[in-house]
């Protein structure tokens, strides 16, 4: 009787530690589960913020990372008034710099900017406008305002022309991050060259810089762009 006893009882003893060892795993898995599920949360809730802070997907606009402040300006558009920074403010603007002489890339760019105006004034309100197309010359010697408004209306009554002297157009055209040259010629001489870059610019209504479509420039893609910024 006293070795069953003995027996018995070491038995219960050895029975006890499992338990408590099962006790202390148990402990462990249920606070590694809980910060599994509080890091899933995290996860979750952080994904939900940066998605939501990224920009809509985009086939020719390059956004900026951070939109680029504009400096006051002042230049004179084709009905012979001033068009200043205000006049960028309160709708999206798509912004081209050529000059009326050119030969290609300008009358080429215009005209897929008439394509993207027209397709995005299908489906918008004509009272409000929510873009506008602004094109600045940096020739100022030949494109007078008179001259600006005869080119424009070929391609849209709505189209915006500008100008200014090179003390006007030089540190606007800096601040957008578009070079010009104009080719060395003797005055009164009008046969010469300008070379400008060809890229078309996106400025938000806050007025500062949102993005570039760089060239070349395919309209379809520049529509579908600006479509899903403007929403």
């Amino acid at each position: 009787v006293y070795k069953r006893q003995r027996q018995y009882t070491v038995r219960v003893e050895q029975s006890e530690q499992p338990l408590s060892n099962n006790h202390s795993n148990l402990q462990l898995y249920l606070i590694a589960l809980a910060v599994a599920i509080v890091s899933a949360m995290a996860g979750i809730g952080l994904w939900k913020v940066l998605n939501n802070r990224q920009p809509p997907s985009t086939a020719a606009l390059i956004v900026l990372p951070e939109p680029r402040e504009i400096k006051e300006f002042e230049l004179t558009d084709q009905h012979g008034r001033p068009f200043t920074l205000e006049n960028l403010r309160q709708r999206w603007t798509l912004v081209f710099f050529g000059f009326t002489h050119c030969p290609d890339v300008c009358p080429s760019t215009l005209y897929d900017l008439q394509l993207v105006h027209d397709e995005i004034m299908q489906e918008s309100d004509p009272a409000n406008p929510p873009h506008q197309v602004l094109f600045v010359s940096v020739d100022p010697e030949r494109d007078t305002p008179q001259r600006l408004g005869n080119y424009l209306a070929y391609f849209s009554p709505d189209f915006i022309g500008v100008t200014g002297d090179h003390s006007q157009l030089g540190p606007f055209s800096m601040n957008m991050s578009i070079a010009y040259r104009i080719g060395e010629h003797a005055e009164g001489d009008m046969a010469y060259s300008v070379d400008h870059s060809a890229s078309i610019l996106l400025i938000e209504p806050s007025g500062r810089m949102h993005g570039v479509f760089p060239a070349p420039h395919d309209a379809q893609a520049i529509s579908t762009d600006l479509a899903k910024v403007i929403d």
